[in-house]
């Protein structure tokens, strides 16, 4: 049987010579397929299905006639009490399940008849598991008549999973065919992304080439090269003033034991002025926070006893460097106040030269060009990186379609039998 229902959905016995289909044309043949596929299952089922619709009135007539008794004749007590409630159960059952109309569809009508047998077996399992007793013929009658719709519906199961497996083979075609123009689509769109990118990496690059003129413009002018020259003068100062810087800090390091020791030597003496101005200039100096002006003048206020106590031989220079720096009161001060108006005289100098080149627009004008060519670049980049990921996803996109051909191709020679060719782009019929 199954082997005569397969036939059905098959081509004529008489073998057509092997044809070719464009992958173009596929879709309507799809459609062409699906539609007499659909109309075949529904020839070959009309049959069952008129059977099963006449099984099912068979059933409602059969329904009148459990309550008939064909003897007037007294039953045991058990007998009269499933007549008055098994019966009523059973028939209530089995209306309910006939209740309503069948679908049109085969597949839906395939599921309600299935369904209403299961109901009926259920109904004679329970309530109606007793009838038997009592409604001998008519309990027969209704077991051949399930069983009946059973075998048709059999026959149904096979036409309904031929054409169900059609249908679905079309299905999958029809879901392969979608995502391919899914996938040209999203190549379309990474298309209009190249000449996007395109477009941008020439505004950019014009961009950078414009920046890079105005920067070399700029760097070869006569006020930049000022510009330059104030920055090197302002190097250079700010050199001299580190070293000055490093004396100032070289002879306060020098200094300080022996201002140590004359603070102890003018306590000893019982000179509390001369020590307090000692100690306030080693404080001074000791600082976190110095104020070199205060130690100048401290330095320069105790010259003169400090060195009594040198010419006195009270303190005495320990080192060759205590000895450069001590040799007498005069050269003492002068040393010190060189090197402290050294340090305003630069300081004054490198802040208005720093004023100068912060005020400078060449300054704002170079570091804006270089900005713009940086920006420039580092977008370039990110565009490059961008172009590379839309090449992996273009190659990739193009890798997914071959597949989905090659696929499709499969599915389509599986269909037929292997009695058509589908033709995809590029190939000659």
């Amino acid at each position: 049987m199954f082997e005569s229902i397969k036939k059905i959905f098959s081509k004529t016995s008489e073998k057509a010579p092997r044809s070719a289909i464009s992958l173009e044309d596929l879709p309507a043949w799809l459609d062409e397929k699906e539609a007499g596929c659909i109309s075949r299952r529904n020839a070959a089922s009309t049959s069952s299905r008129e059977r099963l619709l006449k099984l099912e009135q068979d059933l409602h007539q059969l329904l009148t006639e459990f309550g008939e008794e064909s003897s007037d004749e007294p039953h045991h007590h058990k007998v009269e009490q499933v007549n008055r409630h098994a019966l009523p159960q059973f028939c209530k059952k089995i209306e309910a399940e006939l209740e309503g109309e069948f679908s049109e569809d085969d597949e839906v009508f395939y599921r309600e008849v299935a369904g209403l047998i299961n109901g009926c077996f259920k109904a004679y399992r329970g309530p109606g598991r007793y009838l038997h007793h009592l409604y001998p013929d008519e309990v027969k009658v209704f077991k051949q008549t399930l069983d009946h719709m059973g075998h048709e519906l059999n026959r149904m199961t096979e036409i309904i999973r031929i054409s169900r497996e059609r249908l679905m083979h079309i299905a999958e075609m029809r879901a392969l065919l979608h995502n391919r123009d899914a996938l040209i689509e999203e190549e379309a769109q990474a298309g209009a992304e190249e000449k996007k990118f395109e477009a941008r990496l020439s505004e950019l690059k014009t961009d950078l080439q414009k920046a890079g003129s105005e920067l070399e413009r700029l760097l070869a002018s006569d006020s930049y090269a000022s510009y330059l020259r104030l920055e090197e003068e302002t190097g250079q100062i700010r050199e001299q003033l580190e070293k000055a810087r490093e004396t100032w800090e070289s002879q306060i390091r020098v200094a300080l034991p022996v201002w140590k020791r004359g603070v102890k030597a003018f306590q000893e003496q019982a000179k509390p002025v001369d020590e307090k101005n000692m100690e306030d200039l080693i404080q001074a100096a000791s600082s976190p926070r110095r104020d070199d002006d205060e130690i100048a003048r401290l330095i320069s206020l105790t010259a003169k006893p400090l060195f009594t106590l040198f010419e006195s031989g009270i303190v005495q220079a320990k080192n060759s460097f205590e000895k450069h720096l001590f040799t007498n009161a005069e050269e003492y001060t002068k040393k010190f106040g060189e090197i402290s108006i050294s340090l305003h005289t630069l300081s004054e100098d490198l802040k208005r030269k720093k004023q100068d080149l912060e005020g400078n627009v060449l300054l704002e004008q170079k570091n804006h060009i270089t900005q713009t060519i940086t920006e420039a670049e580092k977008r370039i980049d990110e565009l490059n990186q961008e172009e590379e990921k839309r090449k992996e996803r273009l190659s990739s996109l193009k890798e997914k379609q071959r597949s989905i051909l090659e696929e499709l191709r499969k599915k389509f020679s599986e269909f037929t039998e292997e009695e058509m060719d589908l033709m995809l782009p590029g190939e000659e019929s």
